[in-house]
């Protein structure tokens, strides 16, 4: 049922997911070297596919879940388990839009440098670890959700401004950092180990049994972020289920 949501219009999930790899992609090839630094922890040919993975998974998809199905939301907040489910389902069908593409690129490339170990845990790595983030994201969608109102009616209905613009415009821009934010935690014993056993990691090719070792543990950590972030999501949502549910039936709350 939400893959078919996804895939009809007005095509939601598939343009902001391919709008933001679009972006990706331009800033991941034409910004100055400068800039790439600044915008990007993890450099090389098969960095570009994790990254554009992460970047790809940015957006308010991944966040305010809640706030983009409000009717049928509201109905699921006295059951923990739809709740749960509702959660992952929606998760996967970001993954099944961002992953398999992702997967597909670094397959191109690991077949190009010929380094067929490293191509296998990158493209593990981009089937497991965003998954992990995607499992904490949605808290704050449980805390701070929006409605799901077209761009010209939040315009014309937007007093008070504060509430029905102010808001929204924090809650749409914070998944471009709060996801970053989530994969790198989720990656720190994985850095952790590289910077403490290879000091040109960033600026060099990790050598595979590192690059393998750290994937595996990003992987590990990132199995307990999705196990444990959806049961708690809805846990927190069924705690605050009548503030979420006063706010999901009137769209007029922003």
């Amino acid at each position: 049922m939400e893959l078919r949501r996804a895939l009809h219009k007005p095509f939601e999930v598939p343009i902001i997911v391919a709008t933001n790899g679009t972006t990706m992609t331009l800033a991941w090839f034409f910004l100055p070297p400068s800039l790439i630094n600044l915008l990007f922890t993890f450099h090389g040919p098969l960095a570009f596919p994790m990254v554009l993975a992460g970047w790809m998974y940015s957006d308010v998809p991944a966040t305010n879940l809640l706030g983009s199905d409000a009717r049928r939301s509201s109905r699921m907040l006295g059951d923990r388990t739809a709740l749960r489910h509702s959660q992952r389902a929606k998760n996967l069908v970001l993954w099944l839009l961002v992953s398999p593409l992702a997967a597909v690129i670094a397959i191109a490339v690991g077949m190009h440098d010929k380094r067929p170990l490293v191509t296998v845990f990158t493209v593990l790595w981009i089937a497991v670890v965003p998954l992990g983030a995607l499992g904490v994201a949605a808290w704050l969608g449980v805390f701070f959700p929006y409605h799901a109102v077209p761009l010209k009616q939040r315009w014309t209905h937007r007093r008070p401004f504060r509430r029905k613009i102010v808001r929204w415009l924090i809650l749409a821009m914070t998944p471009w950092m709060l996801i970053p934010g989530l994969v790198l935690l989720i990656s720190l014993p994985t850095v952790g180990l590289w910077a403490a056993t290879y000091h040109s990691w960033r600026g060099q090719r990790i050598p595979e049994i590192y690059f393998v070792t750290g994937v595996a543990m990003g992987c590990a950590v990132a199995a307990l972020f999705w196990i444990f972030g959806a049961r708690l999501g809805a846990r927190f949502a069924q705690r605050r289920r009548d503030k979420l549910a006063s706010f999901l039936a009137d769209p007029d709350r922003g």
